[in-house]
């Protein structure tokens, strides 16, 4: 990894005028991950910018300069490019937007902890051990001597609380607890982290977390799924961004394998959220079954379509409860009370 240290401070100290670029959907880890790479550059002289391709949601609007992000741009306008915490090039969705963004003509450093990730960068600063994307970015601010100040060692707690979701997922580690309180030395306000990440929630988005678990269903095989659908979104008034960390709620159902949460978007897609406690699950692998990716207890997937449910009632006769007749919808079956 100091390798590919060596090979990002060069980068950086031979560009003058850098973009940073969540990815879509963001999370507190790719938000955390360019606002403390923003101020940690602003710092050393560098002009620096912020883009991601969605709305930033409420939630992450404590961290200072937050509104700075833009989702338009010209990206030939700078010398260098950071992508932080995006799996793959297309979860920032600018190749769609930009022909040619992560082609070559500006240099892009990748900055990321997915397994999945596909390596789109100039220089590519994986770490699929680390918990989260802002573990990498304070092991850089360390390897490079940067300055880390209260903002920026809050910026990097909203990534690792994100992504260890409190500090409960398994990947949570020695090393990941040591960071977190090196990060509060700094100054870093785990309060105000977790207060806005995990003590603050709307009603639209207490009923949607109602839906899912009236939905949830464990089959034969130890699987615990639940599903959302666009209707779900609409009837409870909330936003796609407001299912998050639900996949890890439901994952505490005991004695299953592991967790699906499969939920409709609005532009015509299923994403599923996978999620184990289980050591011998490998969940990237599944998710890569639907084309998707992620860790090995944490993973997902996007495929184009909707959800369509399937019901199957039975008739039981009063007096003979081992007979019964299967009715599915469509059946010409006609009911009296």
């Amino acid at each position: 990894m100091e390798d590919k240290f060596q090979q990002t401070k060069r980068l950086i100290d031979k560009s003058e005028k850098i973009l940073l670029i969540a990815h879509r959907k963001p999370d507190g880890d790719t938000l955390g991950s360019c606002i403390a790479l923003y101020h940690a550059l602003e710092k050393i002289g560098k002009e620096v910018s912020m883009a991601c391709i969605d709305e930033i949601p409420d939630r992450y609007k404590y961290m200072p300069d937050i509104s700075k992000f833009i989702s338009e741009f010209d990206f030939h306008d700078y010398d260098l490019m950071i992508v932080s915490d995006a799996g793959a090039s297309y979860m920032t969705s600018y190749h769609e937007k930009y022909e040619g963004i992560f082609k070559g003509d500006v240099h892009v450093i990748n900055i990321d902890h997915h397994a999945s990730n596909d390596n789109f960068g100039t220089v590519d600063v994986v770490d699929n051990q680390s918990a989260s994307t802002t573990m990498i970015i304070y092991k850089f601010f360390k390897f490079a001597g940067y300055e880390i100040t209260p903002v920026m060692a809050t910026a990097l707690l909203t990534g690792i609380y994100n992504d260890t979701g409190s500090f409960m997922h398994q990947n949570t580690t020695p090393e990941t607890l040591k960071i977190a309180g090196e990060l509060m030395a700094y100054g870093g306000r785990v309060v105000d982290v977790s207060k806005n990440l995990f003590k603050t929630t709307p009603i639209s988005t207490l009923k949607l977390w109602g839906r899912v678990l009236g939905n949830l269903k464990v089959n034969k095989e130890g699987v615990a799924m639940s599903v959302i659908t666009k209707q779900d979104f609409d009837e409870c008034g909330a936003e796609i961004d407001e299912l998050s960390g639900a996949v890890d709620f439901i994952n505490c159902v005991p004695k299953t394998n592991y967790t699906v949460l499969l939920h409709e978007d609005e532009k015509g897609n299923v994403k599923g959220s996978f999620r184990t406690r289980k050591e011998e699950v490998d969940l990237e692998e599944i998710a890569s079954k639907f084309g998707g990716g992620g860790h090995k207890k944490a993973a997902g997937f996007t495929v184009p379509g909707r959800l369509e449910k399937e019901v199957r009632w039975k008739i039981i006769p009063a007096h003979d409860k081992r007979q019964h007749r299967a009715i599915k919808p469509g059946n010409d079956v006609s009911l009296s009370e």
